[in-house]
């Protein structure tokens, strides 16, 4: 590991947030090696959704700054056709972007990037590195129709958002692209870009009222065939749509809607549920989801994990499931900065 143990602070508030806190460290410890890993059992690629995740509970943990620099410029080093920020990277036997490209990848190169400025005050990198954010703005908005609404999955392509096969990804992507694009807006602003600044802030107010088009008076609904998902209304809660606010989320407990299968997507709920003011909902997805992977055993953090059925797998069996994954590591992050 490249994870400097020394810097490690003891987290103990109670047994149960502590052991938490412990098996979060370890999973981010384990994966953090030349690059911050998805995992250590299988293809040990570096994805940008991982990282932005790991990043955070870095932050709070090993501090590993260099580390997550590294990575920034290794997706800004390697983008593909016409500057498109990858998914993912290989590492071994030499630095090779892969040819996944996601919507929602490409875009989180930006708030993973603001993250670092924020934690390190690095504007040399901020300054540099801000141009490939830009890049994918630009080149997303051939997904959007002419009002401002992202298209369905015939011209979104892959956005990945979660590992569940049955949900519809249009209403998600908007509400990613709202919280990216917020992002950019913070990053002109720290750059004194006032012009750039003002052109986003535009864009974000079109993108944001197309959004509307999407609410159906209870929740915001995705694709032709109208589908409610928690990933959904979880997006555009962070995105800062009109209607995401505490009681959306909560409407969603008495539904039927699509479900979330992994602590990826978990990790988006708890940062949503803190973003509308429900601390103490958030706090008891922590101990109820990550700790029911302690209740199974877990001595560090699982890839997906489905409390009602444990044995899922999005492989056709548990045995290729990565039971070490960095996306995972929440509650480092959670629980230490908000706890």
């Amino acid at each position: 590991t490249s994870a400097d143990e020394n810097k490690l602070t003891s987290y103990a508030p109670s047994s149960r947030m502590a052991h938490l806190d412990a098996v979060a460290c370890r999973t981010l410890r384990n994966c953090m090696q030349d690059v911050f890993e998805d995992g250590p059992k299988r293809d040990r690629r570096l994805w940008i959704g991982d990282l932005r995740m790991q990043a955070l509970a870095n932050y709070e943990t090993f501090q590993n700054y260099d580390l997550v620099k590294r990575c920034l410029y290794l997706f800004a080093g390697t983008t593909l056709e016409q500057g498109r920020v990858g998914a993912c990277l290989f590492t071994e036997p030499q630095i090779e972007v892969d040819d996944t490209v996601m919507f929602d990848y490409s875009l989180f190169f930006i708030p993973t990037l603001l993250d670092y400025y924020k934690a390190t005050g690095d504007m040399e990198t901020l300054k540099e590195l801000a141009p490939t954010g830009w890049k994918q703005l630009e080149l997303m908005q051939a997904y959007f129709d002419e009002t401002g609404l992202v298209q369905d999955s015939d011209v979104l392509g892959w956005c990945f958002v979660d590992w569940n096969l049955g949900l519809n990804k249009q209403a998600s992507a908007q509400g990613i692209y709202l919280y990216c694009v917020k992002a950019a807006i913070e990053i002109a602003k720290i750059l004194g870009q006032t012009d750039r600044m003002e052109s986003l802030t535009a864009d974000y107010a079109a993108k944001k009222a197309a959004a509307e088009q999407l609410w159906n008076g209870a929740f915001y609904v995705s694709g032709d065939n109208k589908q409610i998902s928690w990933a959904s209304q979880v997006w555009m809660t962070l995105g800062g749509a009109v209607h995401g606010t505490a009681e959306l989320l909560l409407r969603l407990e008495n539904s039927d809607a699509q479900k979330m299968g992994t602590p990826y997507m978990y990790h988006n709920y708890v940062d949503a549920l803190l973003k509308v003011e429900e601390k103490e909902k958030a706090l008891q997805v922590l101990s109820t989801y990550w700790g029911g992977m302690l209740d199974e055993g877990a001595d560090t953090f699982w890839e997906l994990y489905n409390p009602e059925n444990p044995n899922e797998s999005p492989y056709g069996g548990t045995i290729v499931n990565s039971y070490c994954h960095a996306w995972s590591c929440a509650p480092a992050y959670f629980l230490r900065k908000f706890f």
